[in-house]
């Protein structure tokens, strides 16, 4: 009885976690693996709950196999979480690693579910026994990937967590393979799946203490990034822009949400002269710096812009993403006399080209908002074009303000 309530506590203790996660989240898919991750505890426990309640009888070896099922999809899940986390689902030899584990996890569940072997040789078997060796093997490729991570990594808090997710997946899978005996030589079922409640615990500090799964700059308050006026983009310690605002998104011609990061080279033009300068104020205290240069739209147009960048460091003093704040820079002088503009054409002409939406321009201009749908017509209609996108081609034969 004991163990069934020890057993209830652990697969509600992660069933809460994965939820806390799923809610609080931002559901990228670090954080979805390790939900992923918890949902598996919860299997297993569950299993082991069934154990301790039916001792006899029929329903023991439904729960066995869920038992060993869940025993051997918690280090699926772990390997996949950590995969996630140090980016290291890139590499071909961690992927046929996986592959491996994979197979070989097949051949041993078809044994279980269809013969019940895992449980029927507990706790001496051959099957068993070399159950619990794979999977104390398979356990460690946990650690490495967090230990390799961690060397290559030239941030305190990411060595610090990769330390905390090393040591506490050893530990815990010492304890559990032990116990797991331990339980079978004095005529217990096997009751391993708690020991994962002091890795959860570890887990948890590193989320809470030092961030764990958070700090990058995807993950910056959306509400402030929304309310910028201004088009900004995030970018990433690997020169990739993980995400923008609406401003940006219109600044670069780019219609719906950000499905993946685009290569920062494909939208700032000189990349290779911003990177060394971000290179060169990392050696001193400055975090903030201008550029002036050309920013490529998805459809191909060119805008002189001013770019202000901002280094995001964390609480110890490590880089982890740039922050872009752009500024179109257009001589709009000769365009709008060649044109003759009216005054409130000029306006929403500004706006447009800064990336502006018409909710927002109608909120500066103090109109309403049809009344600048009826304006932004009445531009386009006499400029002969009909999108935004030709209005950036158009204003390409303008000459680029400070730009020589």
């Amino acid at each position: 009885m004991l163990y069934a309530i020890i057993s209830s506590f652990a697969c509600s203790a992660y069933i809460c976690l994965g939820i806390l996660i799923l809610v609080f989240g931002k559901s990228s898919p670090t954080q979805k693996a390790f939900v992923v991750f918890c949902a598996t505890l919860a299997f297993w426990s569950f299993g082991s709950i069934g154990q301790q309640f039916y001792a006899e009888g029929a329903s023991p070896s439904l729960f066995d196999c869920i038992y060993f099922t869940g025993s051997e999809l918690f280090i699926l899940a772990g390997i996949v979480f950590i995969l996630f986390l140090t980016n290291g689902w890139r590499s071909r030899i961690y992927r046929l690693i996986l592959l491996a584990i994979t197979l070989r996890m097949a051949l041993y569940q078809t044994a279980n579910w269809l013969w019940n072997l895992l449980s029927q040789d507990f706790p001496s078997g051959f099957w068993f026994i070399s159950h619990q060796l794979f999977c104390a093997l398979e356990s460690l490729f946990i650690p490495l990937v967090a230990f390799l991570w961690g060397r290559k990594s030239n941030l305190h808090r990411e060595k610090i967590q990769a330390n905390i997710i090393g040591i506490s997946t050893i530990l815990g899978t010492i304890i559990g393979v032990s116990v797991d005996f331990l339980s079978g030589t004095e005529g217990e079922s096997p009751i391993s799946c708690i020991i994962p409640l002091f890795w959860v615990a570890a887990m948890c500090y590193a989320i809470m203490r030092y961030g764990l799964m958070r700090f990058a700059p995807a993950q910056i308050n959306r509400e402030l990034v929304e309310h910028m006026n201004r088009p900004l983009f995030m970018i990433d310690t690997a020169w990739n822009i993980t995400d923008l605002n609406d401003n940006a998104k219109r600044l670069i011609e780019c219609n719906g949400p950000l499905k993946q990061p685009i290569a920062m080279k494909k939208i700032f033009l000189d990349q290779q002269g911003i990177e060394k300068r971000v290179n060169a104020i990392m050696k001193t205290e400055t975090t903030v710096f201008s550029h002036t240069g050309f920013l490529k739209t998805l459809c191909g147009n060119l805008l002189p812009v001013v770019t202000n960048f901002s280094l995001i460091q964390d609480s110890w003093g490590g880089g982890i993403g740039i922050l872009a704040l752009c500024s179109p820079q257009i001589d709009l002088h000769d365009f709008i006399k060649r044109y003759n503009l009216s005054e409130r054409q000029t306006d929403i002409l500004r706006h447009i080209i800064s990336g502006s939406s018409q909710a927002q321009t109608a909120d500066t201009l103090c109109i309403s908002l049809a009344t600048v749908k009826t304006h932004t017509t009445s531009l386009y209609n006499h400029l002969g074009i009909s999108s935004r996108s030709e209005l950036y081609a158009l204003l390409q034969g303008e000459k680029p303000k400070d730009f020589s």
